[in-house]
């Protein structure tokens, strides 16, 4: 029981901290090292293979009090699976925001396209990258104040849990699958590297570039105007 008030007493300061680094503009990473708050975890480290970057997904879903960003090109059921879409529901019920960017940019206005009802559809060849998109969209709906789908184009990988750590790797985290090849390839888990960031400077550009990415699906009406005509 103590563990939990002294977690719940150090989320506070913390909170309260961003609120103070908010207000006056000042710099994240030297507040909190003359405050004595920095963790004792290293700023970045190197995590290889797919269940490496899936792992600290689960976590970022695990612990986040306030915001999960997710950007990723494809949406597969692959990857996003009764794991995953259970650690979300999880995160959406503790009240955590989740913004996920999604969508290949040569995939718009081909394989992603609008029909007359201004609904989403995808091409039926390409139609296995995107096949978790419908279970997203419902999930939107069950939690439209908290789940944001932002069709964003682009190739990044990254994820940010809060203000604690980033990811950002050669990682598929909401499409490929994760093998179990440990038996005949133990040292083949699906080749992926990735970096595991604590640096507040680096975790807020990260969220910055999501938060300033425009929203695609408008401008998907006319892509579509221009392919049908």
């Amino acid at each position: 029981m103590q563990n939990a008030k002294d977690h719940r007493a150090t989320y506070q300061l913390l909170k309260q901290v961003q609120i103070m680094i908010d207000k006056y503009n000042l710099p994240p990473q030297k507040t909190l090292q003359d405050l004595g708050l920095l963790q004792s975890q290293p700023e970045t480290e190197i995590v290889f293979e797919k269940t490496g970057g899936r792992f600290h997904l689960f976590k970022a879903l695990e612990e986040a009090k306030e915001r999960v960003v997710i950007k990723c090109p494809w949406a597969s059921d692959r990857a996003i699976d009764n794991d995953l879409m259970l650690r979300l529901n999880y995160a959406l019920d503790q009240g955590v925001q989740i913004d996920l960017g999604w969508g290949y940019q040569y995939d718009l206005g081909t394989v992603i396209k609008k029909d007359h009802h201004g609904n989403l559809t995808f091409a039926t060849e390409a139609q296995y990258r995107y096949s978790a998109m419908s279970k997203l969209f419902q999930l939107q709906k069950c939690y439209s104040d908290r789940l944001h789908l932002k069709l964003t184009g682009g190739h990044s990988k990254y994820f940010v849990c809060d203000r604690q750590f980033a990811y950002v790797g050669s990682h598929n985290i909401l499409s490929s699958t994760i093998p179990n090849l440990k038996v005949a390839y133990p040292d083949l888990q699906g080749d992926e590297t990735g970096t595991i960031h604590r640096n507040l400077d680096i975790i807020q550009k990260l969220i910055t570039r999501y938060d300033q990415a425009i929203d695609l699906t408008a401008s998907l009406t006319t892509q579509n105007m221009r392919f049908t005509a």
